[in-house]
C-alpha cells in the first residue's frame, strides 16, 4: 500500500468573519472535520498544516498557500486535503489550474471532504463537470459577497461614518462609536509641531532630521506600540514622505475624505485612485487638529511655490516669494565673494537662461532693508486700523461681518451698473451705424461676461456665512512688536509674494490685503478715516 504524505490546507476570509457562517468555516472547526475524515485512513499521514487566516479566496498570493505549493514543488508532500473546494479558494481559473495541472503534474493525491472528491478513489470525479461547476459557484458567492459588501461601505460613507480600520496618526477611534475620530493627544502634539516648525521656515528635510534625533516615533511604530496597530513593514526613521503624507492631509482640519482609491473588482486586490470629483468629503466632521488658515498657509510654503531646499537641507530667506515683475518667473540666487565678504545677489531667471527679460537684479542686503521696513509698516497700519475698528463695533455695537457684505455689495451693484450702461449705450452706437456688428458683437459678449461674473460674485457674497469673526486675522499683528532682522519665519507669516523690478524696485504683496482693503473700506464707509 502507498503511503501518503499530506498537506492539509485551511483558509478563513476576513470577510467571513462575524458572518453565521463563521463557526462551520472556522480554522479550527475545519480542522477537526479533516482529522475526523482522517482517522480510518491507515495510507495518510499528516506532514503539515497550512494555515491562510484572513486572507480573501479570489486571491492566491497567500503565504499559507505558496509555502504548500513549494512543499509540492520540492516533493515534501504527495497530497492535499482541504474541507470543500471554497477553502482552496473563489477564483474559477486558479482553482481549475490547480485541480487540472498541478495535481496530474505532481501526481498529487487531492482531497475535498465535504464535496466527496478524493483523485486516487474517484478519478472520473475530477474530469467531470461536477467541479468547473462548483467552483463557479463559488466564486459567484465571493462576487456577491464583494458587491454587497462595496454597496455597504459605500452607503456608509455618504452617511459620513469614518470606515478605517485604524484612525489617522493623531487621532483614535471613538470607543463608543467605532465610526468616529476622537483626537490623539500625544500623536497630535507631534503634528502640530511640524506644522509649526514649517512656518518656522524648516524645511522637510530639517524637520525630518529633528524629529530622528529627538526619537519622536514615526507614525507606524507609534500606532504598533500604543494602539496596537497591524503594521507592515513599519518605519523606525522619519522620511520626506511621511511628513508630506501629514502635512497634505485635510484630516487635520475637521475634513473626513473618504474613498480616494478603489479595487477594480473583486478578483483585482491593486488599488487603484479615484478622480477627484468622486471622492466623499466631509467638512466639520471631527475636532480638528491645525487650524485651516494655518494648513493652507503651509501648503502655500512647501507645495504651491517652486521652492528647493540648498545644499544644506535648509531654505534660503526668500526662496519660492521672489517673482521678476515683468516675466513673472522666479529669480535666482547667486552668491559671489567681494573683498573677502560672501554676498548674495538675485538675478531674474529668464535673464540668465535666455537673455528674454531684464536683469531685474538686487543684492539679498538692500532686499533685507527693504522687505524689513515694510513689514513694520505694515503691522504698524494694521494695528493703527484695528484700534479705530475697535472703537466703532464697541461703541455701536454694529455686525463688521454684515457690514463688510453691504459695502462688498454695494460696489459689485456700482459694477454691474456700469456695464449695464456701456451695454445700453453699445446698442444705441449699433443702432445709430456708429459701430460695425463686428465690433458690436465683441463688445457685448465681454460686457455680459463681466456682468454675469458679477452677479455670481455677488451671489455667493450673499449665500456666503461668516463661521468666525472675520477680524481674527488681526490677532497676528495686535501684539507684534518692531522687527530688527528678517528671516523666512517672519517671511512666512506676512508676505505672499515679493516682485522686483529694474533699478532696485520692489512691490510686495502681503498676506490679508483682501481683509485689509475690507477694513479699510469698512472705516471709510463710517467717516472715520485713518
Amino acid at each position: 500500500m502507498k503511503k501518503w504524505k499530506f498537506g492539509v490546507y485551511l483558509r478563513l476570509s476576513a470577510d467571513e468573519k462575524g458572518k453565521d457562517n463563521e463557526q462551520s468555516n472556522s480554522v479550527v472547526n475545519q480542522r477537526k472535520i479533516i482529522e475526523y475524515y482522517l482517522n480510518d485512513k491507515k495510507d495518510i499521514t499528516i506532514f503539515k498544516c497550512y494555515v491562510d487566516d484572513g486572507y480573501t479566496g479570489t486571491d492566491f498570493n497567500r503565504p499559507g498557500y505558496k509555502e504548500m505549493l513549494n512543499d509540492i514543488e520540492t516533493k515534501k508532500i504527495n497530497g492535499v486535503i482541504v474541507k470543500d473546494l471554497s477553502r482552496l479558494g473563489r477564483n474559477y481559473i486558479q482553482v481549475g489550474n490547480f485541480i487540472d495541472k498541478i495535481v496530474p503534474s505532481y501526481k498529487l493525491r487531492f482531497i475535498s471532504v465535504n464535496d466527496n472528491v478524493d483523485s486516487l478513489n474517484n478519478p472520473r470525479l475530477m474530469d467531470s463537470l461536477e467541479i468547473p461547476f462548483k467552483n463557479l459557484i463559488n466564486e459567484n458567492y465571493s462576487k456577491d459577497s464583494s458587491i454587497k459588501l462595496r454597496t455597504a461601505l459605500s452607503a456608509s460613507k455618504k452617511a459620513g461614518n469614518f470606515i478605517g480600520k485604524y484612525a489617522p496618526y493623531g487621532y483614535i477611534k471613538d470607543e463608543k462609536d467605532c465610526h468616529k475620530i476622537i483626537v490623539d493627544p500625544d500623536a497630535a502634539a507631534v503634528v502640530k509641531r511640524i506644522f509649526e516648525l514649517v512656518l518656522r521656515g524648516k524645511s522637510k528635510q530639517e524637520i525630518k532630521e529633528e524629529l530622528n534625533n529627538n526619537h519622536i516615533l514615526t507614525p507606524s511604530i507609534y500606532m504598533r506600540d500604543r494602539i496596537g496597530a497591524e503594521v507592515c513593514n513599519p518605519r523606525t526613521k522619519w522620511t520626506v514622505y511621511m511628513l508630506d503624507a501629514i502635512l497634505t492631509n485635510e484630516t487635520y482640519i475637521g475634513t473626513l475624505v473618504q474613498g480616494k482609491r478603489t479595487r477594480l473588482n473583486h478578483k483585482a486586490h491593486n488599488f487603484v485612485r479615484v478622480a477627484e470629483g468622486e471622492w466623499v468629503v466631509f467638512k466639520n466632521h471631527h475636532d480638528a487638529i491645525i487650524r485651516e488658515d494655518i494648513f493652507y498657509q503651509v501648503q502655500n510654503i512647501l507645495y504651491n511655490r517652486n521652492v528647493k531646499a540648498n545644499k544644506n537641507g535648509s531654505y534660503h530667506t526668500y526662496s519660492g516669494f521672489l517673482k521678476c515683475s515683468d516675466c513673472g518667473k522666479s529669480l535666482y540666487r547667486i552668491t559671489r565673494t567681494k573683498r573677502g565678504k560672501l554676498q548674495a545677489f538675485y538675478y531674474c531667471s529668464t535673464y540668465l537662461k535666455t537673455k528674454q527679460c531684464s536683469k531685474h537684479h538686487i543684492t539679498e542686503r538692500k532686499l533685507d532693508n527693504i522687505v524689513l521696513n515694510a513689514i513694520n509698516q505694515y503691522i504698524e497700519l494694521i494695528c493703527d486700523i484695528d484700534k479705530h475698528i475697535d472703537e466703532i463695533v464697541s461703541y455701536s455695537r454694529i455686525d463688521y461681518n454684515e457690514e463688510v457684505k453691504k459695502i462688498k455689495i454695494i460696489e459689485i451693484n456700482k459694477q454691474i451698473s456700469q456695464y449695464e450702461n456701456l451695454l445700453s449705450d453699445l446698442i444705441k452706437d449699433y443702432q445709430n451705424d456708429i459701430i460695425s456688428q463686428e465690433d458690436f458683437e465683441e463688445f457685448k459678449n465681454d460686457y455680459l461676461y463681466e456682468t454675469n461674473k458679477l452677479k455670481q460674485e455677488k451671489e455667493k457674497i450673499e449665500s456666503s456665512k461668516f463661521t468666525q469673526n472675520n477680524l481674527d486675522w488681526i490677532k497676528k499683528f495686535k501684539h507684534q512688536k518692531k522687527f530688527t532682522d528678517i528671516n523666512r519665519s517672519i517671511i512666512n507669516e506676512f508676505i505672499d509674494n515679493i516682485y522686483v523690478g529694474d533699478k532696485d524696485e520692489v512691490e510686495i504683496s502681503f498676506l490679508y490685503k483682501d481683509q485689509y482693503e475690507d477694513a479699510l473700506k469698512y472705516l471709510k464707509s463710517k467717516n472715520n478715516m485713518v
